[in-house]
């Protein structure tokens, strides 16, 4: 893995970790689109690892976080890393072919693994005990009952959520405080998961459209309902709409459908 870069891979993986770069800056500092930007920085790394290969993504991602944390400081480190590393991991699984739901299982038990991780190097610099902040989210549940007991007994709805709901979410919120540990990794397995598809998707689209042999995704019967609902719709809009969004929407459906052919064929 370890060896002398050539100076193609130098001047190209510098170049695709600038464009990351100002993508992770302007997550930071943009007022609006944040959440664009830190969807499309991944990008950039899985197509360096899908060009260059994972020795030159990893040293665009050291490079990458040195120089975030000079401009934005040391706590921002940490997410430039979660970021580029996501792109380093789809571009080596992409590369080897992984199949989807493997890729996805392990990309969000990995991004879990590291939430909780950050939890850890938190409390570990600040000094602050986790059973403060577990204490300070039993205060924050208290406080959430006590206004669903006013808003229930005011619409009518009391003995519903006194009889039927508020045994279940009591159970759960002492198990949950009980075995913080287990709730907290469980909690950030259920929310990355949206999260790693959405990012997956994104990406698989946009290395296919740069003309990269990856699997695609989705494939079979979602690719099938994916292709039918986008020419369902590209039919819903008039042909005398020439907006660019419509005309992008017809040229992708052409292409997918030109992609499945020659596939059938």
């Amino acid at each position: 893995m370890f060896r002398r870069l050539t100076a193609i891979e130098i001047a190209e993986g510098a170049l695709l970790a600038d464009i990351g770069i100002i993508f992770g800056l302007l997550a930071i500092y943009m007022p609006v689109g944040k959440i664009f930007f830190h969807v499309i920085t991944p990008i950039i790394f899985t197509i360096i690892v899908l060009r260059r290969g994972f020795y030159v993504g990893f040293m665009s991602m050291f490079v990458s976080m040195v120089i975030v944390g000079l401009f934005s400081g040391p706590g921002r480190i940490f997410y430039t890393l979660l970021e580029c590393g996501a792109g380093l991991f789809l571009g080596l699984t992409m590369k080897r072919h992984m199949r989807h739901i493997p890729l996805i299982l392990l990309g969000v038990t990995s991004g879990a693994l590291c939430f909780y991780a950050l939890l850890l190097l938190t409390d570990f610099l600040t000094g602050i005990p986790i059973s403060d902040l577990i204490d300070g989210l039993h205060k924050s549940y208290d406080q959430l009952v006590s206004l669903m007991n006013v808003l229930t007994n005011n619409f009518g709805l009391g003995t519903i959520w006194h009889q039927q709901l508020f045994p279940v979410v009591d159970a759960l919120a002492k198990f949950s405080f009980t075995y913080w540990w287990a709730a907290f990794y469980f909690l950030n397995w259920i929310f990355l998961l949206p999260v790693v598809i959405v990012i997956y998707y994104m990406t698989n689209l946009f290395v296919r459209m740069l003309g990269y042999s990856v699997r695609p995704f989705p494939s079979g019967f979602l690719e099938n309902l994916q292709y039918w609902l986008l020419r369902t719709f590209v039919k819903l809009i008039p042909k005398n709409n020439k907006h660019w969004l419509a005309h992008a929407l017809r040229r992708e459906v052409r292409r997918i459908g030109i992609a499945r052919q020659k596939s059938e064929a």
